[in-house]
């Protein structure tokens, strides 16, 4: 993945509960290593998430001041204020502050 360059995503939701999200909590991906980190808010309006599946997708521009190197990519359901994670995901690889792991990225 370059700088400057998009980071294209496809997400799919299962809303497994009787009703959506009714706060204003947002998506958010997050790229993070020791040296670096950057969040990323998408414009996902979860409170249209409905019980049942829900496709997201979407990119982001990795921005020109990131620093090359290898990157945890991680998501989570956060407070778009103080972007901490809010929402609890049933899915594995929760990370101690509420983030969910999905692999590694290398941003040249």
């Amino acid at each position: 993945m370059n700088r400057n360059s998009k980071l294209v995503f496809e997400t799919w939701w299962e809303n497994k509960g009787v009703a959506p999200c009714y706060k204003n909590f947002a998506f958010a991906i997050r790229l993070s290593n020791d040296k670096d980190s950057i969040t990323f808010l998408t414009d996902a309006n979860i409170r249209s998430w409905l019980p049942g599946d829900n496709l997201y997708d979407k990119s982001v521009l990795i921005p020109q001041r990131l620093t090359p190197g290898d990157y945890d990519l991680q998501v989570a359901i956060v407070d778009p204020k103080t972007r901490k994670a809010s929402i609890q995901l049933a899915i594995e690889g929760k990370t101690a502050d509420g983030w969910y792991g999905l692999g590694k990225i290398k941003v040249k």
